[in-house]
C-alpha cells in the first residue's frame, strides 16, 4: 500500500489553495487549484474525507466530484489499483516520510530540470556544414556557446 502524501502547497501570494498529492517515492501525482467555493472540499476531492456533504450546491459537487474522479484514476494509474491511501498532512506538522518524499521530489526535479547540452558555435558550424553541404564561415569567436 503506498501512502500519498496530501498537503496545502500554496505560496503566501496565492489567491487561490493550492493542494498538492505526492507519492512517497517523491512522484507527484497532482496539484490542483481550489477557489474559495471548493476549498473547503479539498479532503474530499483528495480522498481524504469519504463524503461530500448532502447540500452542496451542484455548481460545487460537480467540480469537486470530477476532481476526485480524476485523482483517483491518477493513483489507480501510478500505484494499482486500490493500492494506495491518501495522508493529510496539517500544516506545521512535522511527517518523516513525507518529508523524505519531498527530498525525493526535489532531486527528480532536479535531474529533470538540468540544463541541456550546448553547442559551441564552431561545433554548430561544423554539424551544418555536414547537414547541408556547405562550407561554414569561421566563427568570431569559437569558445562561444549558443543558448
Amino acid at each position: 500500500m503506498k501512502t500519498i502524501f496530501i498537503f496545502n502547497d500554496s505560496r503566501h501570494t496565492d489567491l487561490s489553495t493550492h493542494m498538492t498529492a505526492l507519492g512517497e517515492d517523491g512522484r507527484r501525482v497532482a496539484t490542483i487549484v481550489f477557489d474559495r467555493n471548493t476549498e473547503p472540499h479539498y479532503e474530499y476531492a483528495f480522498g481524504c474525507k469519504h463524503e461530500l456533504g448532502a447540500n452542496v450546491d451542484a455548481s460545487i459537487s460537480i467540480p469537486v466530484n470530477d476532481t476526485r474522479r480524476d485523482l483517483f484514476a491518477s493513483y489507480d494509474r501510478m500505484y494499482g489499483a486500490g493500492n494506495w491511501m491518501p495522508l493529510l498532512i496539517q500544516p506545521g506538522a512535522d511527517n518523516v516520510e513525507w518529508r523524505h518524499a519531498l527530498e525525493l521530489y526535489r532531486a527528480r526535479a532536479e535531474t529533470v530540470g538540468a540544463s541541456e547540452p550546448r553547442f559551441s558555435v564552431a561545433a554548430l558550424l561544423r554539424i551544418f556544414d555536414a547537414v547541408l553541404g556547405t562550407p561554414a564561415a569561421p566563427a568570431p569567436s569559437a569558445d562561444r556557446v549558443v543558448h
